[in-house]
C-alpha cells in the first residue's frame, strides 16, 4: 500500500488529485451527488457543521486540520476576530487554501506546514479543533486523534468528520479503492472512533453516521 504520508505530499496528487477533491468540496452542488454515490451521506449536514467557526467568542484560537483546501476556512465571516490556524502536511493545499481565504475575503489566517502526529503547539492551545473529512486520510486515525485533544484547552471542543467502514459493502469497497490509490489510510468502524475519541480524554461525545460519514463532536475534560 503506498504511504498516504507521501501521497499527499506528492507533487503528483498536489497538482492533480488533491485540485479536484477541492473542487468538488468547494462546490455543494457537485459534493452533493458526489456524497450520496460514493458514501451515502448528505453533504449539507457536514457544511452546517462547518459554520462552528463563527460560534467562537472574540479572541478565541481555532485549529483547522486538515485544511485541505480551505472549506471550512472559507465559512468564517470576514472581520471575526479569532486566531485561526490553518495547517495541513501538504503545502500546496496550503496554498489551496490561501487561494479560497483571498476569494472569500478572509484575512488574518495563520498558515503552518504540520503533521498531525507532531503538532507544533503547546498543550491546551486552543479552544476548538476541527477536523472535517480528514481523519480518514491519516495513517494512524487514532494517535491523530490524541495529538488533536492535547492542543485543546480544557472545555474546549473538538468538531469533525471522518468515513466510516462497516456502514455498507459498497462504502467499504469504494474506501478500499481509495487506499490503493494511497489517500486514505486505514480509517475505523464508527465505534472505532468513539474509541479513539474517549482514549484522547474527550467527554460529551456526539457521533452521528451519516451515511458513511460519521459526524461527531467532543469536549476536552
Amino acid at each position: 500500500m503506498p504511504d498516504v504520508r507521501e501521497v499527499w505530499q506528492s507533487r503528483t496528487w498536489g497538482s492533480l488529485g488533491a485540485p479536484v477533491y477541492d473542487f468538488v468540496l468547494d462546490h455543494p452542488g457537485l459534493a452533493r451527488p458526489a456524497g450520496e454515490v460514493l458514501w451515502g451521506c448528505d453533504t449539507r449536514r457536514m457544511y452546517a457543521a462547518m459554520d462552528i467557526v463563527n460560534e467562537l467568542p472574540t479572541d478565541s484560537a481555532l485549529l483547522d486540520l486538515p485544511v485541505g483546501g480551505g472549506v471550512t476556512l472559507r465559512r468564517l465571516r470576514p472581520g471575526h476576530k479569532i486566531r485561526y490556524v490553518a495547517a495541513d502536511i501538504s503545502d500546496d493545499q496550503l496554498a489551496a487554501a490561501r487561494r479560497a481565504a483571498e476569494r472569500a475575503e478572509v484575512s488574518g489566517i495563520d498558515y503552518v506546514r504540520a503533521d498531525v502526529v507532531d503538532l507544533p503547539f503547546a498543550t491546551g492551545e486552543f479552544d476548538l479543533v476541527v477536523t472535517f473529512a480528514g481523519l480518514h486520510c491519516m495513517p494512524d486515525p487514532a494517535a491523530a486523534v490524541a495529538s488533536l485533544a492535547r492542543v485543546l484547552a480544557p472545555g474546549g471542543r473538538l468538531v469533525g468528520s471522518c468515513v466510516v467502514r462497516g456502514v455498507r459493502r459498497r462504502f467499504d469497497l469504494h474506501m478500499r479503492v481509495m487506499r490503493a490509490i494511497g489517500v486514505f489510510g486505514p480509517s475505523g468502524t464508527a465505534a472505532d472512533l468513539s474509541s479513539w475519541i474517549a482514549a484522547a480524554g474527550l467527554r460529551e461525545v456526539e457521533l452521528v453516521c451519516n451515511g458513511a460519514l460519521a459526524q461527531f463532536t467532543a469536549v476536552k475534560d
